[in-house]
């Protein structure tokens, strides 16, 4: 079964609303509580080859961005351990080492959390931050945008693509509190997108693909591999993707594209890339429902189809 769709069976017996933004936003005593909850594991997430400190890092991180795309900072983090014995208790003292690393680099703290076992090793964490105006994937205004991304992607599914170890994600500030809308790129950049048209009718965008794409991808694909297909790929990246009113001046991100919102309509994206322009009109592939030895022919056939 898809995820989406046991996301969509839970949000309906526990009354939460998902898509809406990166993390759960509960009111509370005139502000807003921020829950955020993800789990990760070795093998999964890709974190084999990495040092352990780097697997904390890296897992930490994907946490919190959840909790950074909404324009905050995290405050406390409850973990949970689930271990087993491929490793010993030195490994999973140097991965909790990198995820405190990553955790005192926000000034939040650990706050509790729950050991247990399991046949393959995985670490949950719920992160907690409170924000008064909360950014979401929902627009806050309907307004002509420019968008932006903290940093090239496509360097992690090049990786992946080709058998290496992720890159470290680099611990971003949260989005300006003047975004209109953001979200995370843990889903690869197009599923960033799709996350966006998921929940604001009628939004149209316009993306540069070539300005969006890591210039180390480029350098690393071998032949006949477009640099393109790091951009739909589903390696969890953390890199974030905003919206600013247009002509807001933005410092430390890339300006990937622009967009805004008609009066009706669908919802119309397009991609720039090699000169030409063309429209995204179906969802990228979903990888967590396809085995993961399809996922390069996968990403293969959705680029192909774009362009035909």
């Amino acid at each position: 079964m898809q995820e989406q769709k046991l996301i969509e069976i839970f949000s309906r017996i526990y009354g939460t609303r998902p898509f809406g933004a990166d993390a759960e936003v509960v009111p509370f005593e005139g502000t807003n509580l921020l829950v955020s909850t993800d789990s990760f594991s070795e093998r999964e997430d890709f974190l084999s080859g990495l040092e352990p400190e780097a697997m904390g890092r890296v897992m930490a991180y994907g946490a919190i961005a959840d909790i950074i795309a909404c324009g905050a900072k995290p405050d406390f983090l409850v973990q949970a351990w689930n271990i087993d014995d491929s490793h010993d208790e030195r490994f999973y003292e140097r991965v909790a080492q990198g995820i405190q690393q990553v955790v005192s680099h926000y000034g939040a703290k650990v706050v509790g959390g729950d050991v247990g076992t399991a046949k393959e090793w995985c670490w949950i964490a719920t992160v907690f931050a409170s924000c008064k105006t909360p950014v979401r994937r929902v627009a806050s205004r309907r307004v002509d945008f420019d968008l932006y991304a903290t940093g090239p992607l496509g360097a992690a599914n090049a990786a992946v693509f080709l058998g290496r170890k992720i890159p470290e994600p680099k611990l971003r500030s949260p989005v300006p509190s003047s975004a209109i809308f953001a979200t995370d790129t843990s889903g690869g950049l197009f599923d960033a997108l799709e996350n966006f048209r998921r929940v604001n009718p009628c939004v149209w965008l316009e993306l540069d693909a070539e300005r969006a794409v890591s210039q180390e991808v480029a350098r690393s694909l071998p032949p006949g591999v477009e640099k393109g297909w790091a951009l739909v790929g589903g390696v969890g990246e953390y890199e974030l993707v905003f919206a600013v009113p247009a002509g807001t001046p933005v410092a430390d991100a890339v300006k990937i594209g622009r967009g805004g919102f008609a009066a009706q309509g669908e919802c119309d994206f397009r991609i720039m890339y090699g000169g030409k322009i063309v429209r995204m009109s179906t969802p990228p592939p979903d990888y967590r429902a396809i085995p993961r030895g399809n996922w390069l022919a996968e990403t293969a056939s959705f680029w192909t189809s774009l362009w035909r």
